[in-house]
């Protein structure tokens, strides 16, 4: 796997080319948390990141931190975690379901237009992907893709998280075979079981204290979440920590149009279990 530092513009996935800003240059917030770089991700042979799960994470300095978000768009919380994103100039990377993409494509273009990075997280997320088929399973993961890439107009980045974050060697080698990173984590921050604010707040900078930097779970379809991240970032700050800006180093291939038409073809058919 090699990584490296990319330039000031993260254009990857995003609708439109939105500068990274640095902490000093953000509007209206002198003293923003903003971005310290931007880190290229070179996914050949889909390299497995995070430590929870995998022998190796992004290549990432002493209190530098990736901040993520799976299981949106979601109607609201996905724009209240923009606007606390945006009030203090930080990236990050987005790993949307494609049922809700197809549902609120809006949304999820409001993501790319304020220049996070967008992956994948399957069609439906279903938590056991495994126990599919592996052509059910094959299936979950090209119509996901093939959803986001029609609701952005564009592809995804080559940035793919397992629902629950349950995988198989299978799976992982599947998406090694189309140069897709597939991303765990260093840092759960429990958010998804139901705890509030605070306590999201306090479990997330706990470990961080102790791992002293890495990759960072969260939903953006959870109210505490929402609430806890305009405080979770001001922490950042004042702790000394850094935002590092995920961008994979090649640009995305389109998915065929034979995908996105048989997607399109069952999607009212199907349900979800992402909320």
């Amino acid at each position: 796997m090699r990584l490296a530092v990319a330039g000031g513009l993260a254009c990857a996935i995003s609708l439109v080319c939105v500068p990274d800003v640095a902490a000093n240059e953000c509007p209206g917030n002198p003293d923003a948390l903003g971005v310290s770089r931007v880190l290229e991700v070179d996914t050949s042979g889909g390299p497995r990141l995070g430590r929870l799960q995998y022998g190796q994470t992004l290549d990432l300095e002493p209190k530098e931190v990736v901040l993520t978000f799976d299981d949106g768009p979601h109607p609201r919380y996905t724009r209240r975690i923009l606007k606390a994103l945006d009030r203090e100039c930080v990236k990050a990377t987005f790993f949307p379901v494609g049922v809700w993409a197809r549902q609120i494509p809006h949304v999820l273009r409001l993501v790319a237009e304020r220049g996070h990075t967008v992956g994948t997280h399957t069609w439906s997320h279903p938590l056991h992907l495994g126990r599919l088929s592996f052509a059910s399973a094959q299936q979950q993961i090209e119509k996901g893709i093939a959803a986001i890439e029609t609701a952005l107009g564009r592809p995804p980045a080559p940035f793919f998280r397992f629902p629950g974050l349950n995988h198989t060697r299978k799976l992982k080698d599947y998406l090694g075979t189309r140069d897709t990173a597939v991303f765990s984590c260093d840092i759960a921050t429990d958010d998804w079981r139901g705890i509030g604010p605070r306590t999201i707040l306090r479990r997330t900078l706990a470990r961080l204290r102790r791992k002293g930097r890495g990759i960072v779970l969260f939903h953006d379809t959870k109210s505490s979440t929402a609430k806890a991240l305009p405080k979770l970032l001001r922490a950042l700050k004042q702790g000394g920590y850094r935002i590092v800006h995920i961008v994979p180093r090649e640009a995305p291939a389109p998915v065929p149009s034979a995908v996105i038409v048989a997607q399109t073809d069952s999607d009212d058919r199907e349900q979800t279990q992402a909320r």
